[in-house]
Parts: C-alpha cells; structure tokens; sequence
C-alpha cells in the first residue's frame, strides 16, 4: 500500500510538473462578439500585437477574448491558473480583484474612453434631464462592465443623487443593449469607450436616431484625478466621409492594463515569462497601445490629441464649468 501511494504521488508530480501554458489571454469586452467595443477591436489589438511580438521566442498562442467588460476582465485575471492573462478596463473605478491581489493593474495610463450615453426617450434630452429624472431612469449596461461600475460611482458621488439606487436593466451585444433601450420608457443605455465612427454603439446609436449625451459627474471628478472633460469626444466623423463631425462633451478616463499573478500559474517557465512580460508592458510608451493597423488606429490618434487639447490639463475646473454652462 505504501508503494502505491507513493507511485501515485510521483504520477502526480509528474502530470503537475508536464502541465504547459501554451495560451495568452487578453479579456477586452463586448461580450458575446466583441460588436463595437473598443477594448476589444481597439486598444485590445494593440495589446495583442505587443504580445505577440514578446511571445514569439516562446511559442505561446495569443489571443483576444470578448468579455462582460472592464470588472470581468479584472476577475478572469484573478481566477486564472492555467493560462497567461491581460485585461483592459477603465480608471476611477474600484476592483474587488485588484484589493484582493488577486490581479493588478500594471498600465494606468493608456489612451482614454469618455463615458457616453444613448435614448430614444423624448423626455431626456440631454444628461442633465437624466440625473434630475434619476428615479425612473433605467440604465442599461452589460453586468459587471465598467459601465455599471461607474454609474454605481456616480450615484454614489452626487449630492443629488444621495439616497437613491440606480435600475439597471442588463443586456450584453449591441443588438440586446438597443432591443432593451427601445422596449421601455426613460432606458439609456451606457457604453463607457470610443465612440466607433464604423461599427461601434455609439455611432451605431446615432445612425438608429438616438439622442447621444455625453455623461458628465463633478462630484466624480473631484474624487478621482483620473478623470477629466473631453469637450469634443466624438461621435461622427468627418474624415470617414460621415459628413460634419458631430461632438459631444463626455466625461473621459484613462484606460487600465490588467495582469494577473504570476505565481497563482501552475507552469512554473510560464511564471518567468509572465514576469517578463508584465515588465516589458510598464516599460512601453502609451503609444504603443494604439493599434498599427485597422480601422480605429487613426481614430485612437486623433481622440488622444482631443483630450489633451481639451481637458487633461484642465480637469475638475474645466468640467465644472462645462456642467455649470450647459445646465
């Protein structure tokens, strides 16, 4: 018997020390298809084209995952023990993987996402109206996205809003999330990226006739300097030949860099790999993070140069006067 169970603890030891990572996972959003998430058919490609460039030495297969957004890809890299894992998210907002440890954020700093919203309600014409209607305002945003993150942050943060719990209606995929907008009164729907001048919500809201609002928070800002105004977050551009570029102003935030912990993998040269690869990652410029090709690269550029042009130096002052002028 105790031949056995020391043959069965060698087998053990062997079928351990055999298992292999051969996957890096990136989490990016828009679950289930990745349909007009940015994270995913933006900022997500460059990440993957950075990886894949560090992976090729070692042979590890890259790949992109939709997700439910910013918080699931935070908690995917915490549960991760068997493949390498990235995940994008937004800044300003709190993640329970991150306390815990069981994720980190290694890039604070990556090109910015402005939080927009769309209605076909008549009643709400602009994001002032929402907030004065908050209690029969549903918001509708995937579960467990930045978006509802965020939203939860803003109700948390405005005096007005003191005492009242938002109504989320939950839908995943640009279809559910406009399907869910039409079917009841006083729905916005809320997508927290860039606006995508080809296939993205927000563009693809505008097209359906939708009323596009820029979501806007100084009680937010004033708790977090890592959001600040974009007076020009846009939603129709010109040079895609869409005509007159329409704008907005939005609320924006610099975009997160998850990874998980090394140590929490079962492949122990996967670990070492991953602590290289997390580092060569801090040590990028935030260019990089911008795609090479594809068709929001020039889109990416041109919103970076918008938001330091209009508010990154500016920040809780210039939006609180924006909010102060327009309601």
């Amino acid at each position: 018997m105790k031949r056995l169970l020391v043959l069965a603890a060698v087998l053990g030891m062997t079928t351990a020390a055999s298992a292999q990572t051969t996957q890096i996972l990136i989490y990016t959003g828009g679950a289930p298809t990745g349909e007009g998430s940015t994270y995913h058919n933006g900022m997500g490609q460059a990440v993957e084209e950075q990886l894949i460039e560090l992976a090729r030495p070692f042979g590890y297969e890259v790949k992109r995952v939709p997700s439910g957004g910013a918080v699931a890809n935070a908690n995917a890299c915490a549960a991760e023990t068997g493949n390498i894992c990235f995940g994008i998210g937004q800044g300003g907002i709190d993640y329970e993987a991150v306390a815990s440890g069981g994720a980190q954020i290694i890039r604070n700093d990556l090109p910015g996402e402005c939080a927009m919203a769309f209605t076909t309600e008549q009643r709400l014409p602009n994001w002032r109206s929402v907030m004065d209607n908050a209690r029969r305002v549903s918001f509708v945003v995937p579960e467990g996205s930045g978006s509802e993150a965020f939203i939860r942050k803003l109700f948390a943060a405005e005096p007005s809003l003191q005492g009242i719990e938002p109504t989320f209606v939950y839908a995943r995929g640009q279809q559910a999330i406009f399907e869910a907008v039409r079917a009841q009164r006083g729905a916005v729907g809320v997508f927290y990226a860039y606006p995508n001048p080809t296939d993205g919500m927000v563009n693809a809201a505008y097209d359906a006739g939708m009323n596009i609002m820029g979501i806007l928070s100084p009680a937010v800002a004033e708790g977090s300097d890592d959001f600040y105004l974009n007076r020009k977050a846009p939603y129709d551009l010109s040079w895609f030949g869409l005509g007159e570029t329409k704008t907005v102003p939005a609320m924006c935030s610099k975009a997160l860099l998850f990874a998980g912990n090394p140590d929490k993998l079962t492949d122990t040269w996967a670990q070492g790999d991953y602590e290289e690869f997390i580092q060569k990652l801090k040590d990028m410029p935030a260019e990089a993070f911008i795609p090479q090709g594809g068709p929001l690269a020039k889109l990416m550029l041109e919103v970076e140069q918008l938001s330091e042009e209009y508010g990154v130096t500016e920040m809780v002052r210039d939006l609180e006067q924006q909010v102060s002028e327009r309601f």
